[in-house]
């Protein structure tokens, strides 16, 4: 009797697509679309059971009802990484907002047989992460190096996903990464409308959009607005290797401190670079410039940077475009440099001015209403010859008007 009992109401569960093992059971509402989880003392239990909950949310027959996974607060010590392919209509999030439940790699962690992120979503589709702390391995003790594995929040070929009021910590390599899976089917770019906004980055080495091959590229239509990183030690890093990927907007988000640079950008089209704080970086404050090592292609095109404050930076603002390495030039156009303020700019190179474009061409410039103080090196704008279409105009340094102050064509 009790055999044919159990075998009963495990047929149950199994008709539902929400298998529970008896050890690790998560709470199941079916009638809010919920799944709970709370955190024990054992990282192999805490895995398991987190595994369990996400692959009963992909499985699960109702994929077009929007589920919601809740995580109790406390610490999700964790012994391998949280995979979810195929996700659909998801919110993955605290169960209580005010004390984010944090998932932490568990000492000892060995990418090889553990995989390199805490989370990894490939292929999936309206997909929320809201509320959460992610924490790395990587305290950058001694140095700012970097730690190729140790990776946070991977999204690779998905579609509308929100990154929202998170926090991620102490993590050496890309704390988020947004870009097309290596094996997506789909040549070129093939991730779309991620919006990451309010959330906190602190002590990683950076975000970013890079693929490991030469033939899938970044993503496109991303909004990444009111976020803060502190003791960045790479870059908050947009970059592709094939065309594609365009339309990214970084919105008033506050960088304080970098090793390296700021923002660090190539092969997009399409971005507004718009409101941000940037300060204290030891090298360039906003990096624009022509990967290496993959052949070239066009880009570049409709860059707008403006109403940015960068402050106590070696460089400033660099939009550069080297031949690729089969030989191509590419001729952007359309950048336009508009009331930005830049103070404390450290570089003492006198062929290096506080805002520069060099190494390449532009067919249309337009550097306007812009405000410069303290540049060490006393160098100030400067523009390729032979770009064409190139508008100076209002621009200050220490208060004072600097340069023409009307329309001019440079040849």
């Amino acid at each position: 009797m009790r055999n044919s009992i159990r075998l009963s109401l495990a047929s149950v569960f199994l008709s539902a697509m929400f298998v529970q093992t008896p050890s690790f059971a998560f709470q199941t509402d079916q009638i809010n679309h919920v799944l709970t989880v709370t955190p024990s003392s054992s990282a192999s239990q805490n895995t398991t059971e987190l595994r369990n909950a996400v692959n009963a949310l992909v499985n699960r027959p109702d994929k077009n009802t929007h589920w919601t996974l809740k995580l109790n607060p406390g610490k999700y010590l964790l012994s391998a990484q949280i995979s979810l392919q195929g996700l659909q209509n998801t919110t993955i999030t605290s169960a209580d907002l005010s004390h984010p439940a944090q998932l932490v790699k568990m000492p000892g962690w060995d990418s090889a047989t553990s995989a390199e992120y805490l989370l990894s979503f490939r292929m999936c589709k309206n997909i929320e992460l809201i509320g959460i702390a992610f924490y790395g391995q990587t305290s950058f003790a001694t140095n700012a190096n970097p730690n190729w594995p140790d990776q946070g929040v991977y999204f690779g070929s998905c579609d509308t996903v929100k990154v929202d009021h998170n926090q991620f910590f102490n993590i050496g390599n890309a704390a988020l990464r947004v870009s097309t899976w290596e094996r997506d089917p789909v040549v070129g770019v093939h991730s779309f409308n991620t919006t990451v906004t309010n959330n906190v980055f602190n002590n990683i080495y950076q975000t970013s959009t890079t693929v490991q091959d030469n033939i899938h590229g970044g993503t496109a239509h991303y909004l990444m607005q009111d976020n803060s990183f502190a003791n960045l030690r790479g870059s908050i890093k947009f970059a592709s290797r094939t065309p594609g990927a365009e339309d990214v907007h970084f919105i008033h988000n506050v960088v304080n401190g970098g090793d390296h640079f700021g923002l660090e950008i190539n092969n997009y089209n399409n971005m507004e670079i718009r409101d941000n704080t940037i300060a204290n970086i030891k090298s360039v404050a906003i990096n624009i410039y022509t990967a290496a090592g993959i052949p070239g292609f066009a880009w570049g095109d409709n860059f707008t940077i403006s109403g940015n404050t960068l402050k106590n930076v070696n460089r400033g603002i660099r939009y550069s475009h080297e031949p690729a390495i089969n030989g191509f030039q590419n001729v952007p156009s359309n950048l336009i440099l508009d009331n930005n303020t830049l103070s404390g700019v450290t570089e003492t190179a006198s062929y290096i001015p506080a805002l520069w474009e060099t190494s390449g061409k532009i067919n249309g410039i337009r550097v306007t209403h812009n405000k410069l103080s303290a540049i060490a090196n006393r160098k100030y704008i400067g523009i390729t010859s032979g770009s064409t279409g190139v508008s100076i105009l209002n621009n200050t340094v220490d208060g004072t008007a600097y340069g023409p102050q009307s329309t001019t064509a440079m040849k």
